[in-house]
Order: structure tokens, then sequence, then C-alpha cells
């Protein structure tokens, strides 16, 4: 992690300017956004990015090939050692105001996608808006998190992190933004997105490292429909259904480290069942 000398520069949306023109509905709802950032607030996140090293040895998880290192809002706001771009940002994009652009851009699409949500969360523009790791479900009904995230290099065999799959249905929207380095030379590592072949199809379930069930499907059960490239400074932005199936390209052998930020908003029940 390389700090800065120079002046904070103002913290402004990933969602500025993006309308509802901006969304592709093939497979599913989402939004590709790039130069999302002005240059020179994005500069100053890439520039001062914490390593795949800095987060390991904080959370304390091992460095081992292909695999993810989650740095939550929480953890940034409270090191001291993380410079106050990063502090800004995450706090925004962890905040009421930030949902609020996300329904502004995406409740038609959620709602058609699951009519029944606002029976079982009431009114989405209700929901009392908390953080990840500082709110809970007794206090507020969804909690935000802006987490930076560091894939570690790939060693060995070239691997994809994670196949096809449903994000955790209890899960409102999720968002990727990429913080791809300038010198990454790597192929793959792509965002791929599916859409399931006709006839029947089941989920697996794996146990994540946060307690909680992943929803992985097998590759023979969908189709990719298009690929969305890990570029610097691009957002995607998507509400959570059945239908969001993704998963990330095989990357190949490399000595960079992958680097984004996840947007996640989280309820206290899921929204959906899928078949397993």
């Amino acid at each position: 992690m390389t700090d800065t000398t120079r002046t904070t520069p103002a913290v402004t949306s990933l969602l500025a300017g993006v309308t509802k023109d901006d969304i592709r509905r093939d497979p599913f709802p989402h939004v590709v956004i790039r130069d999302a950032l002005p240059r020179d607030l994005y500069d100053a996140l890439a520039e001062s990015m914490p390593t795949v090293e800095y987060i390991g040895e904080r959370i304390g998880k091992p460095i081992t090939s292909n695999e993810r290192y989650n740095y939550m809002s929480e953890l940034i706001l409270n090191d001291p050692a993380m410079p106050q771009v990063w502090k800004d940002f995450v706090t925004y994009h962890g905040s009421p105001a930030f949902y609020e652009e996300f329904l502004d851009l995406f409740q038609e699409d959620l709602l058609a996608n699951l009519p029944d949500a606002e029976e079982q969360t009431g009114p989405l523009r209700e929901l009392r808006v908390g953080r990840r790791h500082r709110d809970s479900f007794e206090t507020h009904d969804i909690l935000l998190d802006c987490t930076a995230v560091i894939g570690s290099a790939v060693t060995g065999k070239p691997s994809s992190y994670r196949g096809p799959h449903v994000d955790k249905p209890y899960k409102l929207f999720g968002g990727l933004f990429y913080m791809r380095l300038p010198e990454d030379d790597a192929v793959g590592g792509d965002l791929v997105l599916y859409k399931y072949r006709p006839g029947a199809h089941k989920f697996h379930t794996s146990a994540s490292e946060y307690g909680d069930n992943r929803f992985d499907i097998d590759p023979s059960y969908v189709e990719e429909v298009t690929t969305i490239p890990y570029e610097s400074n691009t957002l995607v932005l998507y509400p959570i259904n059945r239908l969001a199936l993704h998963g990330v390209s095989v990357r190949s052998l490399t000595r960079h480290q992958r680097r984004f930020v996840a947007l996640v908003g989280d309820l206290q029940h899921p929204l959906f069942d899928l078949a397993l």
C-alpha cells in the first residue's frame, strides 16, 4: 500500500451520471460503466489500495494461489494507516445516499424479477440502512458494505477463482469496481455472465469463510452470454435474483494481484430460493 501526499480529492459516487438508459438486460439487469470515477479520484484510490500481503496479515489469512482477500469497510475505517480518500470512499458507498441511488436506477427491474420482495422486506424506500460489522438487524433492515478486495497471484496452474454461481439470496445487490494495475498483463480474470440452458438445473452449496453457504452451478447447466473485461475504473452493478448468474474466467499464471472493490447490500432473510 502506497500513500499519497497530494490533496485528497473529493469523493463522488460511482453512480454519478448513470441513468436507466445505461441498464443492460441480457441476460439479467446490470450496468457496465467505464471511467466510473474522475481520474484524480481513481488514481488516489488505486495508488493507495492495500496489497494482498497487507490484508492477509490483518485478517489472519495465509496467502495462497488465486484466493480472495477482503478488507471490509469497518476495517478500513478503523485502520490509521489507510488514507482518508479510502475512508471517504467506503463511507459514501455504504451509506443511505448510495442505497437511494441504487434504487433510483434498479428498483423497477428488481421488483419485476422479485415481485414479492416488498412483502418480505417492507417498502424498499423505507428500509433502515446500516453498515456491515458496525450495525445489526436489530436496528437496521439492510447492511451495506464497500470492501477492498485483492485476488492473489496465480501460481502452479491457471485457474478461475469461481465458476458460474448466483450470489447469496439474502443480498439485494452486488457490484464490482475494477482497479486493475497498469502493468497487469495476465490473461483472464474477466466477469462472465450466463443464462440457464433449457431443462432442469441444480445448484450445489459449499460453506463460505463467513459461516454461510455459497450457491454454485455446474457449467453444463448454463451457457455464456457475454464477458465483461477486467479493466481499470470499470463498474459492474446489478440487483440479485435467480437469473443473475455470473462467474470469473480462468486467469493465466501471473505474479500480479487482481484488484477490485465489492459493493453489497445484505438483508436478514433471503428473498428467493434456489433449486437445490
